[in-house]
């Protein structure tokens, strides 16, 4: 079998051009780790409580209240509230997550305070994209103090059925 001369050449560039690029696709590369140990606790320093079970330290809640359109709803006190339960003031943020059925709601408030300030206090005039950003607690939360959570939420003349709204608090050095 007779190669050619010019075939000879195409086969060296085409041997000479994989060689190329096997040489610029080896990499070497190095792993770095490290390792964290997670230890379970039942609560962080600030949490949430029930008025109706005040010593109970709770880490997430449900509450429910009927909504009517073009109507709005203030529940001064959602039964829930938020305790810094330790001996010293904690950094805290809050944030609205996520809404299922966004349509209904025209406008909310929430509001956390106590007998003396309001620490945090956000309005929406209409329906945000998800998730809102963190707001911090101002000022920070005093230890041993415990808050009220206020919630105003006005419906749209169109709403019908349910609307989930998720909130997430998250605390510095809990």
């Amino acid at each position: 079998m007779k190669i050619s001369f010019r075939k000879s050449l195409k086969l060296i560039a085409l041997l000479i051009s994989s060689l190329l690029i096997a040489t610029v696709s080896a990499v070497a590369y190095v792993t770095l780790s490290w390792t964290t140990t997670a230890t379970v606790a039942a609560n962080p320093k600030v949490c949430f409580f029930a008025w109706s079970a005040p010593t109970t330290k709770l880490n997430t809640f449900d509450y429910a209240v009927n909504i009517f359109q073009s109507v709005k709803t203030i529940d001064e006190n959602i039964t829930h509230g938020v305790w810094d339960w330790d001996t010293v003031s904690h950094v805290a943020y809050m944030r609205w997550y996520s809404l299922e059925t966004p349509g209904n709601i025209a406008n909310l408030n929430v509001t956390v305070y106590n007998s003396t300030t309001t620490i945090y206090s956000e309005y929406w005039s209409s329906v945000p994209s998800f998730p809102t950003g963190w707001v911090q607690f101002n000022p920070s939360l005093m230890a041993d103090g415990r808050y009220t959570i206020w919630i105003e939420i006005t419906a749209t003349a169109g709403a019908s059925g349910n609307s989930v709204f998720t909130f997430e608090m998250k605390v510095e050095n809990p």
